[in-house]
């Protein structure tokens, strides 16, 4: 049976925050832009939506930048929710979970802030798109859509070069052969698109102040304004 996005992250939940620094040679500057974003445009007791938030690592980030804020986690895998749920198990901030396919966003103007890391990037271009619409159709006049995701690269040989860098370096940040070829094997449910479309995307759905507010090779955290 062939793998799927879900099967493979509720494997991977209790193990996958293991190695995120690792994994992600460029961690604290890349999430680094994403709260700072987040910080700049929230009101207070900001209503935040994560879409795709996984174990709950970006949502965690930003309560502890934003501790009055209200936070709707959703993923479709019920295996890193439950990580999710002990990660703000004790905590004070209010926090609702769902088991969600993120094609299934339908609310409107219910959120300040939609944001999404390392998720996007597993939907097709057409599920791209429309998921970008409906990040834009769910934030209030004025509320911020960001992904903090992986890009692919522009041609074919710079998606090598990308491909290289990123091994090189979770090679000498110590990965052992077993964590790299899982993350190998999950990442054959990529379906990275470059950078240049996405925020033309961004655009199409009605979003102003369109910005890359940072790159690192393939990490890019993009953003725009409803």
């Amino acid at each position: 049976m062939p793998l799927t996005v879900e099967a493979a992250f509720n494997r991977a939940a209790r193990s996958y925050d293991g190695l995120r620094r690792q994994l992600i040679p460029c961690f604290d500057d890349f999430y680094g832009a994403a709260l700072d974003l987040v910080a700049e445009y929230a009101p207070p007791a900001a209503h935040i939506l994560d879409l795709g938030a996984g174990t709950g690592l970006l949502s965690a980030l930003v309560a502890e930048r934003l501790p009055d804020a209200r936070l709707v986690l959703t993923d479709l895998a019920e295996g890193m929710l439950a990580q999710a749920r002990e990660r703000f198990a004790g905590r004070s901030v209010p926090v609702e979970l769902r088991v969600m396919n993120h094609l299934d966003l339908a609310e409107e103007g219910a959120y300040d802030v939609v944001m999404s890391a390392l998720s996007i990037h597993h939907l097709e271009d057409e599920g791209k798109r429309a998921v970008y619409a409906a990040m834009a159709r769910a934030v209030r006049p004025g509320g911020l859509v960001l992904n903090a995701d992986q890009v692919a690269g522009d041609t074919p040989e710079m998606e090598a070069r990308y491909w290289t860098h990123w091994h090189e370096s979770i090679r000498r940040a110590g990965v052992s052969d077993d964590d790299v070829a899982a993350a190998i094997e999950r990442q054959t449910l990529d379906r990275r698109a470059p950078l240049a479309p996405q925020l033309g995307w961004l655009r199409q759905a009605g979003l102003a102040e369109v910005e890359c507010r940072y790159k690192n090779v393939s990490f890019a955290v993009m953003a725009g304004i409803r």
